[in-house]
């Protein structure tokens, strides 16, 4: 019966894992939604910045 319960948990882990994976790459095209602007923004903050050090 010991195996019974660790084949159980292992199957239940490998069952989250699969489940939290899932919602994760779901969340990559809402992610990069945002990602995107963000990064055009810091980098034209970094570019401003350096534009104003060569003055």
């Amino acid at each position: 019966m010991e195996l019974a319960g660790w084949v159980a948990v292992a199957t239940g882990a490998v069952a989250g894992g699969v489940t939290f994976l899932g919602f994760l790459l779901d969340q990559i095209a809402a992610l990069s939604k945002k990602v995107i602007p963000a990064i055009r923004s810091v980098r034209a903050v970094r570019d401003e910045i350096k534009r104003g050090d060569s003055r």
